[in-house]
């Protein structure tokens, strides 16, 4: 798993779909909003809208589930954006007069140091060496790095630098300016180094407030015997018990199944996307783009 180290005080919680899950399961807080940890990845391009994601460590939740069901781009950031212009550090001044050439995050793969090859394999592509005392692969010059990365002289690890206005040059959900604004780590001012989708169409169930929220586990999956194990949770009014991932035998069986879904939200097809509004990139988006659309 790739470390990303940022500025204040996010850094890159990766949270895994597959890892615990709590055996009681209230109703309160199903449909309240929430960001899931990906989105603090400065990596992270944004999810895809042909996919779900089921969170389920989520200390926004009272039901510890974060819930993205087929969503496209990051919450955090509505409009998406181009991929932002790479620089090579901080004394690069290739940027312009307004903007800076600001970190995006640091790329230090976790490795064992006490593994048959040393982490050797964990680190390739990023030096090749890990370090037995930070236990994160470290590089000795920027050929050791992926595309648009740099090796830090001075912490031996490769970072990503991009050129960012600064200032208050983020977007923020749910505002009326977030025309030309970058994609940043929630809460910060630290920009997103990859190219991101705008969201769904408003009008469809595919946009972050009708298709990210707080949800619980209400039924096994189809097929699959009950489990009289698990405390599932009853659906509150205005969502509706649907199947979100079947059990197909791979990851932890408990969180596979049925979850409350606001109704009429059922994915059907990439189609029920919609026009995107924002950045579009038919190779990386579903969409089409919307009138007015990058």
């Amino acid at each position: 798993m790739t470390r990303s180290i940022v500025t204040g005080l996010f850094g890159l919680l990766s949270v895994v779909a597959v890892g615990f899950l709590p055996t009681s399961c209230q109703s309160g807080g199903v449909g309240d909003p929430c960001t899931p940890e990906d989105e603090y990845n400065p990596q992270f391009a944004g999810f895809k809208v042909t996919e779900e994601n089921i969170e389920s460590r989520s200390f926004q939740c009272q039901t510890r589930i974060c819930l993205v069901n087929h969503f496209q781009g990051r919450v955090s950031c509505p409009l998406g954006q181009a991929p932002p212009k790479s620089c090579s550090g901080p004394a690069d001044a290739s940027c312009g007069a307004d903007s800076k050439c600001v970190e995006a995050g640091t790329l230090a793969p976790d490795c064992d140091p006490n593994s048959d090859d040393q982490g050797a394999g964990a680190c390739a592509g990023y030096g090749g060496v890990c370090n037995p005392t930070t236990r994160a692969c470290q590089c000795n010059q920027t050929a050791d790095c992926p595309t648009d990365s740099y090796c830090d002289a001075e912490s031996k690890q490769c970072k990503s630098y991009v050129c960012h206005k600064g200032g208050e040059n983020c977007q923020i959900p749910g505002a009326d300016d977030n025309e030309g604004k970058a994609c940043c780590i929630p809460g910060t001012d630290t920009p997103v180094a990859a190219p991101v989708c705008g969201q769904c169409a408003e009008a469809t169930n595919r946009n972050a407030e009708r298709a990210v929220y707080c949800s619980c586990r209400c039924g096994v999956a189809e097929g699959e015997p009950e489990d009289e194990n698990f405390n599932f949770c009853e659906c509150p009014s205005g969502f509706e018990c649907t199947e979100i991932r079947k059990n197909v035998g791979l990851g932890d069986k408990q969180i596979t199944g049925k979850y409350c879904i606001r109704q009429g939200s059922e994915f059907k097809s990439e189609q029920s996307c919609g026009p995107v509004r924002g950045y579009f990139n038919s190779q990386q988006c579903k969409g089409p783009a919307a009138a007015g659309g990058t």
